[in-house]
């Protein structure tokens, strides 16, 4: 009779943690949170601390907390992503830890799941060559090899990186150009399950706004691009939302001064995404200032 009162009392007591009524997504996700505070408790090696300082320049630009769950968030990178290499190149922790670096870069300050589409990262040593098909006028193609320094699709599940431009994307935190940005951006953008320059956006305005501005902006640097205009954007995103949108978190985080001032509303728009406001930690500042002396 006791035991029939306490069960009665106290009934989640002989239950499980895990409810058989809850469904599998929740659970798997909650162990999946639990590995990842697990990762993060972990005292970060000095080792990938010391490759982070001599290779990734704009960490050192980055304030206390900042650093902190950069480093948080490349002990959950590096455990969950795998690794391989192309052409004889032989992956180490500098080639991990500096492309995990640049990519966490992009998680700072919000919510993330850490590119969950991706599951490899394959490493060339440097410009690699692939067969495609390109147009040329009407319904004509023609095949022929291609160098790149990188790609990822959206339902590769893999993307590919160039070594020596990973490095230079690095060493150089202001120059418009970093590959490893570029190929994660386009990671961001296949959350939603699309390539087409839009990733997840929590409310429908957000959605409106973005695309507004976006499909402007894209407009624009089309126009550019045909005419011959100058212009801080890679015409390389004229060819599609999807690239314009990977080419402007490249110059949003590379080069924001100059973006902010030329394209206001859309570095507003990235601003709010990304919860950051690069001006704060870019080195364009110094380039600007030597290029005037």
């Amino acid at each position: 009779m006791a035991g029939e009162v306490c069960s009665r009392l106290f009934p989640t007591f002989n239950k499980h943690p895990f409810d058989e009524t809850l469904p599998l997504p929740v659970i798997f996700g909650f162990l999946k949170e639990r590995r990842r505070k697990q990762l993060k408790a972990r005292p970060f090696p000095n080792e990938w601390l010391k490759i982070i300082k001599r290779r990734v320049t704009f960490f050192a630009r980055l304030s206390a907390v900042d650093q902190a769950e950069l480093l948080d968030h490349i002990q959950v990178f590096l455990a969950e992503k795998r690794f391989e290499g192309c052409a004889g190149l032989e992956i180490n922790d500098e080639i991990r830890v500096t492309i995990a670096a640049q990519a966490c870069l992009l998680l700072l300050r919000r919510r993330t799941d850490y590119f969950p589409r991706l599951v490899t990262i394959l490493v060339y040593p440097s410009t690699y060559l692939v067969d495609e098909q390109r147009p040329t006028e009407g319904p004509v193609w023609e095949e022929g090899r291609m160098s790149r320094l990188g790609e990822t699709g959206r339902t590769m599940g893999s993307m590919v990186l160039a070594w020596d431009a990973v490095k230079t994307g690095a060493a150089d935190p202001s120059d418009g150009k970093n590959v490893v940005l570029h190929e994660f951006a386009h990671q961001l953008d296949y959350e939603n399950l699309a390539a087409d320059g839009t990733p997840s956006l929590v409310t429908r305005r957000q959605q409106l706004a973005w695309r507004e501005v976006m499909r402007t902006e894209f407009a624009s640097l089309r126009a550019a691009d045909e005419t011959g205009i100058p212009t801080l954007l890679d015409t390389y995103g004229a060819t599609n939302p999807a690239e314009f949108f990977a080419v402007s978190v490249e110059a949003f985080f590379e080069r924001p001064i100059m973006f902010r001032a030329r394209h206001p509303r859309l570095y507003s728009e990235l601003q709010h995404y990304f919860q950051q406001d690069p001006v704060e930690f870019s080195a364009e500042r110094t380039k600007i200032v030597n290029k005037m002396l």
